[in-house]
């Protein structure tokens, strides 16, 4: 019975970490769109044209803001703000302005109604840039833990353009190691193997 249990803990520690790592793949991009506008630096509006994620698609076709999340800009009517504000519009005049986010799942809006998110822009034919960390990296910004899913740990400066999927998309090796788990469960069940 001690054995049982002890492979339970296992195989219950052993399903968290996959679905954790299945979580952490899938923390990319949500929405895609073209950026109308520049507020300032922490802040663009962008006009939707795919939705990569079926959660969002009331967003579909829309316009709206979308305030960059965990960073703050200075005001415009200071010289850093000018100054954040114009090194956002010289990264969309070099990178382009599709631009994809990765939506706070937690809240979506901020208090003014404004989209939470992490910008990202493409930055070669393999990678995206954060956006939100580049401003951060480099001074036009300040990093700001504000209450949403995201944490430094979401402020990676590249991420694969592979990692971003679609709904219904679940890397090969991802099912081969869930169905490997269900055997896993049978044979141990069947043969009662101790762990």
């Amino acid at each position: 019975m001690k054995s049982l249990n002890r492979f339970y803990i296992f195989f219950t520690l052993l399903l968290f970490i996959t679905l954790f790592s299945i979580i952490t793949v899938f923390s990319r991009p949500e929405v895609c769109g073209y950026i109308d506008k520049v507020v300032d630096g922490d802040t663009v509006w962008i006009s939707v044209e795919d939705i990569l994620d079926s959660r969002f698609g009331n967003l579909s076709g829309e316009s709206f803001k979308v305030r960059f999340a965990d960073v703050n800009a200075p005001e415009l009517s200071t010289p850093e703000g000018l100054r954040s504000r114009d090194a956002l519009l010289k990264l969309i005049n070099e990178y382009g302005n599709f631009a994809c986010l990765d939506i706070d799942d937690r809240y979506i809006y901020d208090k003014y109604g404004r989209v939470v998110a992490i910008l990202y822009l493409n930055y070669n034919e393999t990678h995206l840039i954060n956006v939100n960390q580049y401003l951060v990296d480099n001074g036009y910004t300040e990093y700001v833990d504000y209450q949403n899913e995201f944490g430094e740990s979401s402020f990676q400066l590249y991420i694969a353009k592979e990692g971003m999927v679609t709904d219904g998309d679940i890397p090969d090796i991802y099912l081969l190691l869930l169905l490997a788990l269900v055997v896993v469960i049978y044979i141990a069940k069947r043969k009662k193997i101790q762990l």
